[in-house]
């Protein structure tokens, strides 16, 4: 059986399109599955920002409650019940062997310690300092979230400039 070269070049465009077509589906598979990866990332992360933002803000609103207001004791238990709980929350979301959410942990752990109306002054002002500290974290988060949707994973040296960006000694 002899080919015309006119059938040689339609084998040819065959063979070509075919071999196209599969580095086509495996390219588009392998860029839904990266895609698929940063998407779900990205809405965990989001979802711990706003869980972290909404635990310190109610961390702090009851303990300056628990510290400005006359309550009887069973509301008093109840309330330094619910601190505990945010206090073991936050810490539970946060990485113990980063110096910066350790820096927040301690001040987790300080916090409860300064309710007495005495201390007032020390509570407020630790309160703002917890607050400043996490702003920064999240504002971290948030900025590593919408590099990643633009860049995809961030290499080690992407992430350290991000965390010298907005993470203050």
């Amino acid at each position: 059986m002899i080919f015309e070269t006119k059938d040689l070049v339609a084998l040819f465009g065959i063979g070509i399109t075919f071999l196209v077509s599969v580095a086509s589906l495996f390219v588009g598979l392998r860029n839904s599955k990266k895609t698929l990866f940063i998407n779900s990332v990205t809405a965990s992360r989001v979802k711990w920002i706003d869980t972290v933002r909404n635990s310190i803000a109610e961390f702090c609103g009851l303990t300056l409650h628990l510290a400005l207001t006359e309550i009887d004791e069973k509301e008093k238990r109840q309330i330094i019940e619910k601190i505990d709980r945010l206090r073991f929350l936050i810490k539970l979301q946060l990485n113990r062997s980063d110096k910066f959410d350790k820096r927040i942990i301690d001040k987790i752990n300080l916090i409860p310690d300064l309710t007495d109306p005495r201390k007032i002054n020390e509570l407020e002002k630790e309160i703002d300092e917890l607050i400043i500290q996490t702003q920064d974290l999240l504002k971290l988060e948030w900025e590593g979230v919408k590099e990643e949707t633009k860049k995809g994973n961030l290499s080690k040296t992407e992430k350290r400039k991000l965390y010298e960006k907005y993470l203050q000694d």
